[in-house]
């Protein structure tokens, strides 16, 4: 029969008891009785004789430290406990102004001692009197107080977005006055402390405040827990809590917008199989709306009307109401050594990736989610189709709308690069389920002759998979300026 964790056979008189050494307290109370003897007659510390100091310093701390080794047991027991007790979340801080008015303290009250002045100890009484009532009020301020914070819904790399933290004071009768709240935003290789200040809270009520953060990274960022802390009204002593709620939010990647280049390969991409489809009319490309006139429109699309009104070019938009879906493969390869990728013997890998690798490989992500909202936005009935393969490979789908975008960003920012060993079958079999107008785009990090023998050495014997089925695009710095661009480069920050 097994016996239950943290149960006992034995009745609970029969466990041992640890009895207080009395003998200890005694000792250490006799050695403080001597030293307090020799500093209280003047006629000791004023003998020449060094015997007398040592008989009563020296025999003091003789019984002071038989004392301690007789209590050993019991303050090791005492520190057991305490360390197995759950910690406590009040953490005290001295500050370098707190700490050189300790030192004057410590001065001030060896000088009373030992120079007999009673106004030295009135002085220090004086200053000790607000260094422990700093304290006290500190620990009275943070007492009952609820943190919570709200996130936006999502946020995308380089955009400003607001967090907003809510300060709770649940105490009948005292305000909290001058608290800190410091939260910690852990994100992709960088990390964040925005602090915001509560000058007042009264009692039985919330204020609200607001940092704002500028991602630089995509993926998944941590906040969590807030410290809350404050040093009022004296600041001698800095008294802290830590909040232990931890939220995660996924920061999207960053956005840009499709230059006429993406266009006019749609239409292209459209024309091509017009063949395959019964019914087109006028009313496939409907009107959509008027905007500003970019650099590569067609001329023939100003809207002369609205531009005479606003004294600005506008062009008219119109939205593709046909049906052509869209497959989106990201080939999110990464160099380094991978031990189950087949490598071609003409191409030697690099064992590790360079500053430009990485660079690549985030603007592949920007652009396959640039290609994925544009796509979402203007089509009425179509679908999209997203292949990612890096160091895991997986597949999403989403109709058109605003409602589906979310699950194709979440899974382009925590998309990872790696060795893309399942790029092949993924775009295989993605594109068997797919009907036959179906465009395929296929965005790479490496160059295309690379992409080719890799696409070949993945491939399985009966099978055709070349690079030619799909609109290559390689996430090249200078090649894709003429796809994509971005309104402001993104840089990091909190405020």
């Amino acid at each position: 029969m097994s016996v239950p964790p943290h149960s006992s056979n034995q009745p609970h008189s029969s466990r041992p008891r640890r009895t207080l050494s009395w003998w200890g307290l005694a000792a250490i109370l006799g050695g403080l009785t001597l030293i307090w003897l020799y500093f209280d007659h003047p006629h000791l510390t004023r003998s020449a004789s060094p015997f007398t100091a040592l008989m009563y310093l020296g025999s003091g701390c003789a019984l002071i430290l038989s004392g301690l080794r007789a209590l050993a047991g019991e303050i090791t027991s005492l520190f057991g406990k305490l360390r197995n007790r759950p910690a406590r979340r009040y953490r005290v801080s001295m500050p370098r102004e707190a700490v050189i008015y300790g030192l004057i303290l410590v001065v001030l009250c060896a000088g009373a001692l030992l120079g007999r002045s009673n106004m030295l100890m009135l002085v220090f009484g004086l200053m000790a009197g607000p260094f422990i009532l700093n304290g006290q009020v500190t620990l009275g301020i943070l007492r009952r107080l609820e943190v919570t914070r709200s996130l936006p819904e999502h946020a995308t790399v380089g955009e400003n977005f607001s967090v907003k933290l809510s300060l709770s004071n649940r105490k009948l009768l005292l305000s909290s006055w001058m608290v800190s709240a410091e939260d910690m935003v852990q994100a992709p290789r960088e990390q964040l402390q925005p602090v915001v200040l509560f000058t007042c809270v009264p009692s039985q009520s919330t204020r609200q405040a607001v940092y704002e953060i500028r991602p630089a990274h995509r993926g998944l960022h941590e906040f969590g827990p807030v410290r809350v802390m404050s040093r009022f009204p004296l600041g001698l002593m800095e008294r802290s809590i830590d909040m232990g709620f931890v939220e995660r939010f996924v920061v999207y990647p960053r956005i840009g917008r499709l230059k006429s280049r993406w266009r006019r390969s749609l239409s292209t991409g459209e024309l091509a199989s017009e063949h395959a489809r019964v019914g087109l009319g006028a009313s496939d490309d409907e009107f959509h709306r008027l905007r500003e006139y970019r650099r590569g429109d067609n001329p023939r699309a100003i809207h002369w009307r609205t531009t005479a009104r606003r004294n600005e070019l506008m062009v008219k938009e119109f939205q593709h109401g046909r049906s052509q879906d869209l497959l989106v493969a990201v080939d999110l390869w990464l160099p380094g050594p991978h031990p189950h990728t087949k490598t071609p013997q003409k191409q030697a890998p690099r064992t590790q990736p360079q500053p430009a690798d990485f660079e690549r490989v985030e603007l592949a992500v920007s652009f396959a989610a640039s290609i994925c909202v544009d796509h979402m936005q203007s089509a009425t009935d179509s679908t999209i189709e997203l292949v990612i393969s890096g160091r895991d490979t997986e597949r999403a789908s989403a109709g058109s709308g605003i409602a589906s975008m979310g699950g194709l960003l979440e899974r382009l920012a925590l998309a990872q690069a790696g060795p893309a060993d399942g790029l092949a079958r993924a775009i295989r079999d993605a594109a068997d389920s797919a009907p036959g107008t179906l465009r395929q785009v296929l965005i790479t990090t490496r160059p295309r002759a690379a992409l080719e023998a890799s696409l070949i050495a993945q491939a399985e014997s009966n099978e055709r998979l070349e690079a030619s089925d799909f609109e290559v695009i390689e996430a090249d710095p200078q090649e894709l300026t003429a796809w994509l661009e971005f309104d402001q480069p993104g840089s990091r920050g909190a405020t």
